[in-house]
């Protein structure tokens, strides 16, 4: 009779667990199959990726597959229990959420390498209708009959085009020709014209200028053109690239945009830093030139209305494509570029905060209370941990130094120097993801996707411990005359010495040697030679460090009616004027935002 009971109530303890098993049974099974799916197709994508060297992939492979295997085999055929199996259902559930996360980062890094090296074969280039904050006009038709004043020789495309779209919503004005930008500003604000036409990016040159630091704030845009013009071909692949750049050194340049958002969009290049890398005996050299360094410019072919081999500020090429900036670098130098990396000022926002931040060491005396560029907190001395807002700050910083510019650069090398350190560093494994994500536009370079891959690939293998070295090209600041610019600036006339100095240690690195093997430029300025450019005798120069006379010019009153446009001249990809008010990108200076939109 005993024996009885004993056998019903192992019998309705067995019914009771039959009756709760089967969901979880099934649960687990389904879970136990999409685990080794995504794990195999893991494995895949990573082999198709080829950014891992085998000697650790297939180790790494060999251990998830075989951790996978026993908890399948232990969730299915060991666990007895509900309990048990619950939890090693959840086990399950977690890997195979894992694995699909896995695969979603592998498949946006295998389409990363195709986007940034992919560039597009078009350039937004943006022409603006500007008018007095206080104006009434505020649209298209606002401008009928109104006269605007242009500067010819100042981005006659440009020009050209936002006049012939105007005429397309049939709106005629009439022109007033000025012979500088400042002549340009003058006529505005002293309200000889009702507006001016100008391209959106000399809008950083009039920030620059003491009496209209305030242009985003005293005037607004009322008409905005946009056309595309073709890239360069130049950039879309290298015509100096290395074999590999795993074993043979080579030379990267970094320009960086002064803007914000789109990549695609004109801009000046104001950071501009070489990279030369020896693989072979893990060395950097970071060689920095400063953004007004006074150089011939070194026209890409196709650039339209580039003034080739005519004296202007380095930063002023980039509104001409990286490929400018490039070639006038090379042949300032004397030396060759192998790839071009192109960033911009969100690039870096992004990428920085993606790794979680970075840390900056900052000597002595050179502490700054708020940064001049966004009004962040700035930095003291010793270490500084820096989100993306402040590290870009920290690159742009220049008015709180005495050396201004040139230890601007410095900063820009200290931020690229900690970044790698970051992005190298073993904390990236729990950043990896949002790095990816945030690499995602924020670059475009010309260098093979293979190439990447490759050099990525040798990191991971070898696990150098790079040493780096930098170099800074210094010059006298003066006042010279820029073409592109219409005008004279504030430049930096190169030393003689330093420029050779710059290629001398270039050329170490690229020959197996330390850069330091080359001794610097003495650091008494009397005893050093600023570069010659007595050749360019039509255009003028002063190399002194003042304003020369520059008597304000009556502007050349265009007597017709209409402006005659040559309709054989086309343009692709037309986009019309849409009629809606103009948004604020953030790239106007704003006063009372704390400097966050501040331009210098």
């Amino acid at each position: 009779m005993r024996k009885n009971n004993v056998q019903d109530t192992a019998r309705k303890r067995s019914v009771k667990r039959r009756k709760m098993s089967p969901l979880l049974k099934l649960l687990c099974f389904i879970l136990s199959v999409a685990s080794l799916g995504l794990v195999a197709f893991l494995g895949f994508q990573l082999f198709k990726l080829d950014m891992l060297p085998l000697t650790l992939l297939l180790p790494i492979l060999f251990v998830v597959v075989l951790i996978t295997l026993l908890i399948i085999v232990f969730s299915n055929f060991k666990c007895r229990k509900n309990v048990s199996k619950l939890i090693m259902t959840i086990v399950l559930a977690a890997l195979t959420a894992a694995y699909g996360l896995g695969n979603y980062y592998v498949y946006g890094l295998s389409n990363l390498f195709n986007e940034v090296t992919n560039l597009t074969d078009k350039v937004v280039n943006k022409v603006n209708v500007y008018a007095l904050a206080g104006s009434s006009m505020a649209s298209a038709s606002d401008l009928k009959g109104k006269t605007l004043g242009i500067v010819a020789g100042l981005d006659e495309q440009g020009t050209n085009r936002c006049i012939e779209d105007l005429n397309k919503e049939d709106v005629q004005i009439e022109t007033v020709e000025y012979n500088t930008l400042s002549d340009l500003l003058y006529g505005l604000f002293n309200e000889q014209v009702d507006g001016i036409i100008l391209n959106e990016t000399y809008e950083n040159d009039i920030h620059e200028q003491g009496d209209y630091t305030n242009f985003g704030v005293m005037t607004k845009r009322v008409y905005e053109s946009v056309y595309y013009t073709d890239r360069s071909t130049s950039q879309s692949e290298s015509l100096n690239a290395v074999d590999s750049i795993t074993t043979t050194p080579f030379t990267i340049l970094i320009s960086g945009n002064d803007s914000y958002g789109s990549l695609a969009q004109t801009s000046r290049s104001d950071v501009n830093m070489l990279v030369t890398i020896d693989p072979s005996n893990h060395r950097v050299l970071m060689t920095s030139l400063p953004r007004d360094l006074y150089v011939p410019i070194a026209c890409p072919e196709g650039a339209e209305d580039c003034p080739d081999d005519t004296l202007n500020k380095l930063t002023h090429t980039g509104q001409y494509g990286v490929e400018a900036t490039d070639e006038t670098i090379e042949k300032a130098l004397d030396i060759t570029v192998n790839y071009t990396v192109r960033v911009n000022f969100s690039s870096l926002v992004n990428l920085v905060d993606a790794v979680g931040g970075i840390d900056v060491y900052v000597e002595e005396g050179l502490e700054v209370d708020t940064f001049y560029a966004n009004g962040t907190e700035g930095v003291q001395a010793g270490w500084n941990h820096l989100d993306g807002e402040r590290a870009l700050a920290f690159a742009r910083e220049r008015h709180a130094y005495i050396d201004g510019d040139a230890q601007r650069v410095k900063n820009q090398q200290i931020v690229l120097e900690a970044l790698i350190n970051k992005v190298i560093s073993p904390s990236m494994i729990i950043n990896f993801g949002s790095f990816i994500d945030a690499l995602g536009g924020a670059f475009e370079t010309n260098m093979p996707a293979d190439q990447i891959r490759s050099f990525i690939r040798y990191q991971f293998a070898m696990m150098p411990k790079w040493n780096f070295e930098s170099f800074t090209i210094l010059g006298l600041v003066s006042t010279e005359y820029c073409t592109i610019q219409g005008d004279y600036a504030s430049v930096m006339i190169p030393y003689e010495e330093y420029l050779e100095t710059a290629k001398e240690k270039i050329d170490a690195v690229l020959s197996g040697k330390s850069s330091d093997t080359i001794d610097a430029p003495t650091s008494d300025t009397s005893l050093l030679t600023l570069r010659d450019y007595s050749e360019y005798q039509d255009q003028p120069s002063t190399y002194e460090n003042s304003m020369p006379d520059t008597t304000y010019q009556e502007p050349i009153q265009d007597d017709t009616q209409d402006w005659q446009v040559d309709d054989s001249q086309q343009y692709d990809d037309y986009v019309p004027y849409q009629e809606e008010p103009v948004q604020d990108d953030g790239n106007m200076y704003d006063p009372n935002a704390d400097m966050s939109q501040g331009y210098y």
